[in-house]
Parts: structure tokens; sequence; C-alpha cells
């Protein structure tokens, strides 16, 4: 018996009492044998040689591909250490969507995914983002496992993730979100909230949620950008639409509620107070939005109910004199 075979059926029966019933074989090349080495990306497809990491972790690979240059891929037959790029995929037909980096062209011939088994894709399209830096992408194929998004209730201060860049995880967790800079463009304008981490985090890195939900990546700068930003605009990409991030003709902040104004709106324990209202509508200065649809917003959580908020129009709550009314704001 080869010892490739013998590292299958021991990782076939580690897998199957750790983690239940495992319905994909794991090869493992005997280049890539190694004791407390984690995931690592040198080989025909990404390599698990640590049979402590989580078992869900198997299953998040399985759910992205690695985008490699394809002359370096012809010229090699393996994954090289760097110069790739980690893509989440969004649908069973092959859309995805990663990270890049902001002075990078991507042009579909230059560039070929490779699955966790080493099966390779030509990509079709690339469609960027500039706004986040995200790049959307399709491949030549399908029946492709797809992720599922993070819920809202997610975006709490300590929540435990999952980072993966190049096939490595480590553990890290959601720090308190902090006020942008001044001046600096947010989805719903004026000043808003950043989303990082407790933890230094390799930029691009993947996010992923305990239950492996996608959470969302790790841009150049070390921020967070949610899935709830994919979330809100890839049905476009998949229909052709460019890409149109909807903003709420609104400027103000986060402001804590008193006792009294918050008996006043279900409980809410936070407000956006409107400083300017860039066009003439139903809300006006000096209201405080309390709810995005029927949920009370949290500083960390507002861009993402705006997000979720689907056609033309978002439904809030406002506190205006002390009273309560329910409007709509028209998206630009």
């Amino acid at each position: 018996m080869s010892s490739s075979l013998i590292v299958i059926t021991i990782i076939a029966l580690v897998s199957g009492l750790v983690g239940g019933i495992v319905s994909d074989a794991y090869i493992v090349p005997e280049q890539g044998v190694g004791i407390g080495t984690g995931v690592i990306s040198r080989g025909p497809a990404h390599v698990i040689t640590d049979l402590q990491d989580p078992v869900f972790l198997r299953d998040q690979l399985r759910r992205s591909v690695t985008l490699v240059q394809k002359d370096v891929y012809d010229a090699t037959g393996y994954i090289p250490l760097n110069n790739t790029y980690e893509a989440v995929l969004l649908t069973d037909t092959g859309w995805f969507v990663m990270p890049k980096q902001r002075d990078m062209v991507f042009r579909p011939e230059e560039w070929i995914a490779v699955s966790m088994n080493g099966e390779t894709y030509e990509i079709d399209s690339f469609q960027k983002d500039p706004a986040y830096d995200l790049l959307y992408g399709s491949l030549n194929g399908n029946g492709f496992r797809v992720t599922a998004f993070a819920p809202v209730s997610s975006l709490e201060p300590s929540t435990s993730l999952w980072a993966m860049h190049h096939g490595v995880i480590e553990r890290t967790a959601l720090a308190y979100p902090t006020p942008v800079s001044v001046g600096v463009s947010t989805p719903l304008g004026g000043s808003q909230y950043v989303f990082q981490l407790q933890d230094q985090t390799v930029p691009r890195s993947i996010l992923w949620t305990d239950d492996g939900a996608f959470f969302g990546f790790v841009n150049e700068e070390g921020v967070i950008v949610p899935w709830f930003v994919v979330e809100s605009i890839y049905t476009d990409v998949f229909t052709g639409s460019g890409i149109v991030h909807d903003t709420a003709p609104v400027t103000g902040h986060m402001v804590r509620l008193t006792e009294k104004q918050s008996a006043r709106v279900d409980g809410a324990k936070y407000g956006f107070f409107v400083d300017t209202v860039l066009e003439k509508g139903v809300v006006v200065a000096e209201d405080l939005i309390t709810h995005v649809g029927d949920s009370a917003i949290e500083p960390w959580t507002m861009q993402a109910l705006v997000a979720k908020q689907t056609g033309e129009s978002i439904s809030v709550r406002v506190l205006r004199n002390g009273e309560r009314h329910d409007v709509s704001i028209l998206k630009n």
C-alpha cells in the first residue's frame, strides 16, 4: 500500500470520527505530508495535512477557488505560494467574488481557477467594484458548492471568526466598530463606522463565521468589507447590470438614545441623527432614525440593514419632535 493511500485512509477514518460522514475524498500528495503544518498551497490543490483542523474548514475550501496566473500554472502544475487570489463561490454555475489589489488589472484570458480537488476552470469574465475593491467573475463550469451569507446578528463585537488566506486559517474576532475618517465616502453618507478585527489579519483574507457562513473579506487596509456589500449588488452583476451602490440622501452620525427616547421607539438604544438631507423629502434635518424596516439599528448594523432593503426606497422609523413617524427614504 502506498504512503498516499495510507494517508487517505487515516484521514477518512479520523474525519468520520470527528465530523460525521464525509462525502469527499481528500487526496494528500506525498510531498505535502507533514505534522502541524495546517493547510498549505503547494501541490496540485490545497492540501490538508493537520487532522486537527476544524471540520467546517474542509467545507469552506470546497466553497472557494484559487485564481492563479495561467502561464505560471501551465509551467509548474501547482498553485504557487504568492500572486494568487482566493474567491468565494456565489452560485453553482460558477459566479464568484474576491478582494483585489487596487492597482491590479485582471484579464480573463490570463487567469485560471483551481478548485480544492485540483480541477481547473477557464474564467469567462471579470467585473470590478471600485468602491470596495471587489472583483466579481464567472467560471466556465457548474455544479459548484456555494456559500451562505452571515446574518445581521453576527455583527456583534467579539463575534469569533475564522480568517482564511492561501488555505491557511487562523482564529480572530470582530472588534467594536470605529467611526470613519472625516470626508470618507460610505454607503449611507456622512459619519459611519468601519468594521475591524481584534487581531491583525493578512489582507485579502476570507472571513467565515463558526457555522460556516461567509462574513466578508479583509481589504488591503485591514478593514472588513462585510458580506452585505456583496449581497446587495451581486444579483445585478449576474444579470449584466453595472455595479451601483444604493445610498440614502442623508448625512449624520450615530447617537445613543436617552431612556425617554428609547421608551418611545420600542426600546431602540441607538439612532442616526440626520444633519443634512441632500434632497427634499419625508426625512428632515434633526430627525432621529431609529429603525430600518422593523429592525432597531446599532452602529454596526445600520449599513447592513440598509443594504438588505430592496426596491427604490428604504423604510425607516424616525423620532421627530418627540413623536414617532414611519416613512420611506428614496435611494439616490
